[in-house]
């Protein structure tokens, strides 16, 4: 705190004593520039980094995590609005604002997590909430919820409640709308995420949000709801009673709400590259704005008309005045005309303050998105400069829209669309500037900018998504003129249906939207018969360094001709071509142990060259495997794996072999083994792959179980080293695999948490050099049923690994099993808390590596360790 309150001064400093500074060369001038612009450069990552400070300085109270609260709050956006409950799994997104929490203000509640300080009360604060629960006295049923936070600058904190879903259409309206005041009983704990190197990552989203905390409610008295419906509600509902086939679509266009798209639209958008299009964004802004300046002229030209003939009266007043005044001295005559009644113009002044304030009034239509609010604040400030007849250049614009969409929102910088956002409005003004397109005819430049910025905004689409879409050109040039023809038609026809209630004007107004829609349904159409072609998008998992690379040697292709022009295009553009490392040879001493981060599940992948073994997929939830599919199958494609050669799921439990469909279905496992502990895993089998030895050592041959008992348990080792993967085998399996002996009139179970351990203590056992293993995946996950003395001391791993989810009900792992491997002096790994461990095995050994300390430390991605290990320091240290 001290270093930057120190950075603050310093740079105060500078720019007083340079801004007082009278300049007396243009050298004089560049110094002052510089410093000025070192000295701002300061300042932003000051406040930054300040905001970063405070995000973390405040955290829930551990008497408050995962304990029942009673909060009462408005909802500010994300409200349901009719006809959500007529698609079929369907969300709410609620954004409420919090009063208070237990009867107790949410200042006082917030303040008592933070030092006291002068900033924390103009910081906002917020909470996500994300769990499930069955609200079965109204016959309505959420699967899962989630509450997270809108940045709102009061002393309030704010929650939005998301992915919630409806197991069935309740009889009365049940949901909350915007402006609702409610009260509910809810959980918490701290905001948090998987970390895994490829897929999308929750906890850096959580945080652009400037959200604290997740949890889940448990319920919502709906007796005390007061429903208090906005005019976007209004609208909705409006637009709901035209009976539109493309309903959906229209919500998305006029109010910014895509919560009733189905994952079919979701990937229209992906392979098409029209996802810009089809939701309020600040090109949709640009757009109001173009036609409101256009709507304006006929006005415009009245007005000066008017104000002319007021002109002319006015010089003709005057001029008979003058003739009357020839009497007296020419100070009387002076001073008398200039008391003449001058009539004005301010038209200018009129427009440009009637744009800004119809802008904003669509900003707040669209839910005030960020995208929109950054392009609203781009228009007011080249309003601003217009009226103060300032010229600008258009970097110094760009910079301002910049430095004020940092200031407003700070941690946007973690998202997308900040990037995206950006990066179209520089694209723009540097293609305009570069090409000179403002000297070519309009449907020319429109076209040329489209090309250029569809391929400079292909490499952040593949930064953000691992996707793009080829075919988005050709979209998005048959896309945009239709929806700049359809938007303000429906726009306005919406408005004068809601709110003009004259016969002839509601028939023309639903007119023009039933018309409307049959264009859009044809443009659709349109869209899924590109998005069809097997070629309309690809997927490619590119570092983040290769894709800027890239996109700097096209911003290079696209300016003048210089010396080493053609030099630097060629020396950006080969870290985009790393694909060709399939093609080197591999070192085929090597071999690496991936254990994902699949929170209270497990994914883990075994690669040697450009080959894989697959031991578990995580979990799938409404028949998704989010774990295989976003991050296991894409990390593989990642690293240009050529084939998935063995699949071997320990057992059927969802959290191992949720994403089997989802493996069995990719190009990579056409001639993949699968194995389970029904199929395949039997004990004395053993396999050699790519110079790797992979051991089964349970369950017994001939067994038809398939539960933690009869897990597969699987050693794959080598002369570097080995692992064991034990899946969730309990007490009596690890008896079992110490003894080597089958009592078949015992039936093995995974329940016995009362066995003794001593008794086992007394049992003569031989040297069980088949079990040892340098790292060992905890069995079970942690659960104190497994991890027995004798089992980690006839293994004697030198690290172990849990799989295990943040915070989860189960207390995994158990603070009794950290004791255990900490008395064995074994270095232990939680993936909730280090994300994603690797271990890479070589000649001289092996190192392990984890997402959150070694491979991508961010100071936004910090490991939170669990509440209920915090008195084993050594969890973490050792």
């Amino acid at each position: 705190m001290a270093l930057m309150i120190a950075i603050l001064v310093i740079a105060i400093v500078v720019i007083l004593l340079f801004s007082l500074q009278k300049p007396r060369s243009n050298k004089t001038i560049f110094d002052v520039q510089l410093c000025c612009a070192v000295s701002g450069l300061l300042l932003g990552l000051l406040w930054v980094a300040s905001v970063g400070h405070f995000y973390y300085a405040w955290q829930l109270p551990k008497g408050k995590i995962q304990q029942d609260v009673t909060i009462s709050g408005r909802v500010l956006s994300g409200g349901c609005v009719p006809g959500k409950y007529n698609n079929e799994g369907a969300g709410f997104h609620y954004v409420v604002s919090i009063a208070t929490v237990n009867d107790e203000s949410t200042a006082t509640f917030l303040n008592k997590g933070i030092a006291p300080t002068p900033l924390a009360a103009v910081l906002p604060y917020a909470f996500n909430l994300s769990a499930r629960l069955a609200h079965k006295q109204y016959k309505f049923s959420i699967n899962s919820v989630e509450l997270v936070k809108s940045s709102q600058r009061s002393l309030g904190s704010v929650m939005q409640l998301i992915r919630s879903q409806a197991s069935e259409k309740p009889a009365g309206l049940q949901c909350l709308h915007n402006g609702d005041m409610f009260t509910a009983v809810v959980k918490l704990k701290p905001a948090y995420g998987t970390a895994n190197p490829v897929g999308a990552s929750r906890q850096q989203q959580l945080v652009s949000q400037f959200i604290h905390a997740t949890g889940y409610i448990k319920s919502i008295e709906h007796d005390k709801t007061a429903h208090e419906h906005s005019l976007r509600y209004d609208l909705a509902t409006t637009l709901e009673a035209q009976n539109l086939n493309n309903l959906n679509w229209w919500r998305a266009l006029l109010l910014g709400d895509k919560a009733g798209f189905a994952k079919d639209n979701w990937v229209l958008l992906q392979r098409t590259g029209t996802g810009h299009i089809f939701s309020i964004s600040g090109m949709h802004l640009s757009l109001i704005a173009g036609i409101c300046l256009l709507a304006f002229t006929p006005i415009i030209f009245i007005l000066r008309q008017v104000f002319d003939i007021f002109g002319s009266v006015q010089y003709f007043l005057a001029s008979i005045i003058s003739l009357r005044l020839k009497t007296g001295d020419g100070k009387s005559k002076t001073t008398r005309r200039s008391k003449l009644l001058t009539i004005k113009a301010p038209i200018r002044t009129i427009v440009l303050c009637l744009l800004v304030v119809i802008c904003f009034f669509y900003a707040l239509l669209s839910g005030s998105a960020l995208p929109v609010v950054r392009a609203w604040v781009l228009i007011a400030i080249g309003c601003a400069l217009s009226l103060s007849r300032n010229a600008w250049r258009p970097i110094n614009i760009a910079l301002a829209m910049l430095a004020l969409s940092l200031l407003l929102f700070p941690l946007s910088m973690l998202s997308a669309s900040f990037y995206l956002s950006v990066g179209a409005v520089v694209c723009i003004w540097f293609l305009v500037t570069t090409w000179g397109l403002q000297r070519s005819p309009w449907y020319a430049s429109l076209i040329k900018l489209q090309i250029a910025l569809t391929l400079i905004m292909m490499p952040l689409t593949l930064i953000w998504f691992d996707s793009a879409s080829i075919i988005a050109l050709v979209a998005n040039l048959i896309t945009l003129p239709v929806i700049t023809l359809l938007l303000p038609v429906c726009l306005l026809s919406l408005l004068l249906l809601h709110f003009i209630h004259f016969g002839p004007v509601q028939e023309l107004a639903s007119a023009l939207f039933q018309t409307s829609d049959t264009c859009l349904g044809y443009l659709l159409s349109f869209l899924n018969q590109l998005s069809g072609f097997s070629i309309s998008a690809f997927d490619a998992h590119l570092g983040n360094g290769a894709t800027l690379c890239l996109i700097a040697a096209f911003v290079i292709f696209l300016l003048p001709a210089w010396r080493y022009k053609k030099v630097c295009v060629l020396i950006l553009s080969i870290p985009f071509f790393s694909f060709i490392q399939k093609w080197l040879p591999v070192n085929n001493e090597q071999w690496t142990l991936h254990v994902f981060d699949a929170g209270q599940a497990s994914a883990i992948a075994v690669t040697k060259g450009s080959r894989v073994i697959i031991i578990d997929s995580g979990a799938q939830f409404n028949g998704i495997a989010h774990t295989a599919t976003a991050h296991l199958l894409p990390f593989l494609e990642s690293t240009y794996v050529s084939s998935i050669d063995v699949v071997i799921h320990t057992h059927g439990d969802n959290d191992h072999a949720g994403g089997l469909s989802a493996v069995k279905q990719h190009r990579l496992a056409t001639q993949a083994s699968f194995h389970s502990p029904t199929a395949g895993c039997e004990r004395g089998k053993r396999i050699q792959w790519q110079n790797l030895t992979i051991e089964f050592l349970w369950p017994p041959k001939g067994n038809k179980q398939d539960n933690n008992a009869m897990s597969c348990v699987v050693k794959i080792s080598s002369q570097s080293g080995s692992v064991l993967i034990p899946g969730d085998i309990e007490k009596a399996s690890e008896y079992a695999l110490l003894t080597r002996e089958i009592n078949t009139t015992r039936k093995i179970t995974g329940n016995r948490e009362k066995e003794n351990n001593s008794a086992t203590a007394r049992v003569s056992l031989p040297n069980f050099s088949h079990l040892r293993a340098d790292i060992l995946i905890a069995p079970h996950h942690g659960s104190k049923t497994s991890s027995t003395d004798i089992f980690i001391e006839h293994v004697a791993p030198e690290a172990v690994i849990f799989t295990q989810g943040f915070e989860n009900r189960w207390q995994f792992p158990a603070s009794e099993v950290v004791t255990r491997y900490k008395h064995h002096k074994v270095k232990q790994y939680l993936t909730s808390y280090h994300g994603y461990v690797r271990a890479t095995f070589t000649r001289g050994g092996y190192h392990i590596d984890t997402h959150r300390e070694t491979l991508h430390k961010r100071w936004y991605l910090r490991g939170i360790s669990p509440r209920h290990l915090e008195a084993q320091p050594l969890l973490i240290d050792n």
